[in-house]
């Protein structure tokens, strides 16, 4: 009975971990987005969403929204459509800050 309880809480919990990783896409650089596709930028880095980049003040790139970039408290620009959120290594983004496969923080 012990043993099956223990696969039983195994199998969940590697369940939930493999859930959790699916729900960010990666792209050919190793960086992960919210979602797919990956496109590719004129600065070298990726966004997500199968997005246009858009440029934002300052010369970063981001994905074109109907709202536009947003200057963040640390004067990084992040894209429009939901509130900011300060992620645990300093950085902002839109939505809550979900950890990526490469450790980095990505807006979801």
């Amino acid at each position: 009975m012990l043993k099956i309880t223990l696969v039983l809480f195994c199998l969940v919990i590697v369940l939930i971990t493999v859930r959790g990783v699916q729900a960010q896409y990666v792209c050919p650089d190793g960086s992960s987005v919210a979602s797919g596709p990956c496109t590719l930028c004129p600065n070298g880095r990726y966004i997500g969403g199968g997005a246009s980049c858009q440029l934002a003040p300052g010369g970063a790139f981001g994905p074109r929204s109907d709202t536009g970039s947003r200057l963040a408290p640390d004067g990084t620009f992040v894209p429009g459509g939901g509130p900011l959120t300060l992620c645990p290594d300093g950085t902002y983004v839109t939505g809550r800050c979900v950890v990526g496969p490469n450790g980095r923080f990505i807006g979801r």
